[in-house]
């Protein structure tokens, strides 16, 4: 069996964000791992996420961990339309129009060498 998280990876090298789904339980996975965390099941499979969602909670970092770090910054939790919440950085926003429940979308984003899912705000006109 593929290791999931090479798996997450590369969907993220080709601009998309995957996540793992429990057949058994009807739930979406998040983190990748080798069995789904609330049945214990290990028949999970891949499904494209719509890379979409809202901000549940964040923080203004305003002092750096490394020297080439560009502080401030919007550090997030979202919980995408899938139900899953990852905690990621929140991009292409004003620090002060930042709101909790926010729409976002996911834009792939290169950080230290490694492909991340950022987030910036899905604009008032109907993008959705």
């Amino acid at each position: 069996m593929c290791d999931p998280t090479q798996v997450y990876y590369q969907h993220l090298r080709e601009g998309e964000l995957w996540l793992q789904y429990c057949p058994d339980c009807r739930r979406y996975i998040f983190f990748p791992r080798s069995h789904c965390p609330i049945c214990w099941g290990q028949r999970w499979e891949w499904r494209q996420s719509r890379g979409k969602g809202q901000v549940y909670s964040y923080s203004v970092i305003r002092v750096s961990t490394r020297a080439d770090e560009q502080v401030p910054y919007i550090y997030a939790l979202i919980t995408l339309d899938e139900g899953v919440r990852m905690a990621s950085r929140v991009v292409d926003c004003d620090l002060q129009s930042a709101t909790v429940d926010m729409r976002v979308e996911m834009v792939p984003a290169s950080l230290d060498g490694q492909i991340m899912p950022l987030f910036r705000p899905i604009s008032a006109q109907g993008l959705e």
